[in-house]
């Protein structure tokens, strides 16, 4: 991705060129909207002259961004989210980092576009092209030894994301490389899985089945510790694209979204990928955690999975959680949030007897009033045949 490897930077400085964005329009159900128009990222030439799209960022709309940005104020300040994906020689990292923090453009019309436009992002490439497309001697291949590699060299600050947008094997380097990220503090944001070619990891998966789970075969998302994100576009789902994943934690629109290209300029992104939607995810991660910086990655996960629009409730394996909501997640409180679910109501018993101080007494008294009454009544009865003796 064209980002300065290994620096942190600002926003403005990281990607370049004029970004669109229309008026936004809040997100409702069952509204439907014109999706956005422009050349596609993913293959946009470095020298290309086309930089400019048409149409809305539908993705951000949906999830309320421009209402969210206003909340947080912060506008992801304070909060570094590293990238860990391609090289500049493919579009796909320059994509996910546009998604994250690509500036607006004013014209010819507006357009949002990063959702976190005041994040300091970072590039830590592993590889030079995606699967399939042109490895072995033409580049590097996506693998779980050179991802491990990386991310052993990342060393995490306060309020760090660590953004993995792509898929691997696992590898015993692998998960000790994510142990020790996620024991340092940082938030580790992974793709849930997107359906390969024939020939490409995973290959078993890449025929669509009835009952398949991507779930464990994933990685880095399938680690226990790991933020996993699918997208939640229903084309993704009617034409299967997106794996099937019970592992997923939350989910994003991963459509229909504006980025950067690899000429600095803006482009689109109209197929759904849980890659994208992972960008989202993280960027929405970076707006949240501007406003709340005393959060730790586990309560900031608390805020995001808990107000997303599953409510809490049992997962899915198509969005987890649910669709993340950076809205919700910004009004309302913590506690209210992580208090522990109800106990089943349990039924009313009758008050417990106050204490008879005087039972044994009364209990003498009657049995002492039924002998003298007993008494009594034997009297009457021989006081006549006494008399006749007489």
């Amino acid at each position: 991705m064209r980002l300065i490897p290994g620096r942190r930077t600002a926003a403005g400085a990281v990607l370049a060129g004029v970004l669109l964005a229309l008026p936004t329009v809040p997100a409702s159900a069952g509204v439907a909207r014109a999706a956005v128009e422009g050349p596609d990222c993913l293959s946009l030439r470095s020298d290309s002259d086309e930089r400019t799209v048409k149409g809305p960022n539908t993705a951000n709309e949906t999830l309320q961004v421009p209402r969210a940005q206003e909340l947080a104020r912060a506008r992801g300040a304070g909060v570094t989210v590293i990238v860990v994906d391609s090289t500049d020689q493919s579009a796909h990292g320059t994509a996910v980092g546009g998604i994250v923090v690509g500036r607006d453009q004013t014209a010819p019309t507006e357009v949002g576009v990063g959702i976190a436009p005041e994040a300091g992002l970072q590039s830590r490439p592993f590889y030079d092209v995606p699967a399939g497309n042109g490895g072995g001697d033409n580049g590097r291949e996506p693998s779980s030894s050179a991802l491990a590699g990386v991310l052993d060299g990342i060393h995490p600050g306060k309020r760090t994301i660590v953004l993995v947008p792509t898929q691997v094997a696992r590898s015993a380097a692998l998960e000790n490389a994510l142990d020790r990220l996620t024991r340092a503090g940082a938030l580790v944001v992974a793709a849930a899985g997107d359906r390969p070619a024939e020939g490409v990891f995973p290959d078993q998966l890449a025929t669509r089945k009835a009952g398949e789970d991507a779930a464990g075969v994933i990685w880095p998302a399938a680690h226990p510790g790991v933020l996993s994100v699918s997208a939640s576009d229903p084309g993704a789902w009617d034409q299967g694209t997106v794996l099937r994943n019970s592992g997923v934690d939350l989910a994003a629109p991963g459509a229909d979204t504006v980025s950067i290209g690899l000429n600095g300029g803006h482009c689109a992104l109209t197929q759904a990928s849980s890659a994208w939607a992972a960008a989202e995810v993280a960027g929405v991660a970076a707006l949240v955690w501007s406003a709340f910086p005393t959060d730790d990655a586990a309560r900031l996960t608390t805020r995001l999975e808990q107000t997303a629009s599953g409510n809490g409730g049992p997962t899915s394996p198509r969005i987890g959680y649910g669709v993340v909501q950076p809205v919700e997640a910004l009004q309302r409180r913590l506690d209210a949030m992580s208090r522990p679910r109800a106990e089943p109501p349990v039924p009313a018993q009758a008050p417990r007897p106050a204490a008879d101080v005087l039972a044994t007494t009364r209990s003498r008294a009657v049995w002492w009033g039924l002998g003298g009454g007993a008494a009594l009544v034997v009297l009457v009865v021989l006081r006549p045949l006494l008399a006749r003796r007489r």
